[in-house]
């Protein structure tokens, strides 16, 4: 049966420290594998111009980081920042594990952090605390509970997701971006992020005809 796993988990997270730094919030809109070792990451940073461009140059020159690219500017609202790196730590006790992440802890400001997932069998979610140990990482578990309800979309749902497909959002590259979509279906790129994410939870769900939660 899948479970809801809630972990607090304290970990490092230097590209909170460096919004912090320069008095920006930043938020992970979507990660995906780059290589074996590497992990690309669509960041969103809120906040004035100048602090946004110092958050970016600060994260650029963080151990492990290999690329960062930065799209338009806010004019104080949020710019998009696409950054590649080495996989951060809590990214790699994952590897190789079949869980499907709910919340990002690289999110979280404070330490320690949640980090919610799905995990398909009980031995896969012990290899992530067995990994999390071998990472120096402290855990604590906070919650696992049995998915409940089955996965539907719904009408705007499938529309985002239609336009989403059809522009080529989920192409790699990607033919459009977060921002770029989020003007086309009139919906700001921070919500927007979370219907696209419910949704492809939503889809996996029922792919795999098992029930779904919503947060």
């Amino acid at each position: 049966m899948l479970r809801q796993i809630a972990l607090q988990v304290k970990t490092e997270n230097k590209l909170q420290d460096a919004a912090k730094a320069h008095g920006t919030k930043l938020s992970v809109l979507d990660c995906k594998p780059f290589n074996k070792t590497g992990m690309s990451l669509l960041l969103e940073v809120r906040g004035g111009d100048q602090e946004a461009r110092a958050t970016a140059t600060e994260i650029r020159h963080l151990e492990g980081v290999r690329q960062v690219i930065e799209g338009q500017e806010g004019s104080g609202e949020a710019a998009p920042l696409l950054v590649v790196l080495d996989r951060p730590a809590i990214c790699r006790t994952s590897n190789d594990v079949a869980i499907v992440c709910l919340d990002c802890p690289l999110n979280s400001e404070v330490q320690p952090s949640e980090w919610r997932f799905i995990a398909r069998k009980t031995s896969d979610f012990r290899q992530v605390l067995s990994r999390l140990s071998k990472e120096g990482i402290e855990a604590r578990i906070e919650d696992v509970a049995p998915l409940e309800r089955r996965a539907t979309l719904t009408g705007r749902q499938k529309e985002i997701m239609a336009t989403a497909v059809a522009q080529g959002y989920f192409e790699f590259p990607r033919k459009i971006s977060l921002t770029g979509l989020s003007e086309l279906v009139g919906v700001k790129p921070s919500t927007l992020s979370e219907i696209l994410r419910s949704a492809e939870r939503r889809i996996m769900a029922n792919a795999l005809g098992v029930p779904f939660q919503e947060d």
